[in-house]
């Protein structure tokens, strides 16, 4: 199956990632978990509810973010493509 069979039947997943071992970003959250693991014992439940609004919020912006650099990268193709294109015909 091609790129755009793969695309018309919904087969890709551009926020899926395989994470290797060992990697930075690996560590890093791990790191992040333990953190959370942290906070969630030595927080009150007052502090553990804000927490969590903060964590949810931030994801939130965080996704907004990502939507908003897929689809200037779908931008972006488009221009050099279309820059390919008048190129050649001219």
């Amino acid at each position: 199956m091609g790129f755009i069979e793969d695309f018309y039947y919904g087969n890709l997943e551009p926020q899926m990632r395989n994470i290797k071992k060992n990697s930075d970003f690996q560590k890093d959250f791990n790191k992040l978990c333990e953190i959370e693991v942290e906070l969630r014992t030595k927080l009150t439940d007052s502090e553990k509810k804000l927490f969590l609004e903060y964590a949810d919020l931030w994801g939130i912006i965080s996704g907004d973010i990502d939507f908003d650099s897929y689809k200037t990268g779908f931008r972006h193709g488009a221009s050099f493509a279309l820059d390919a294109f008048t190129q050649i015909t001219e």
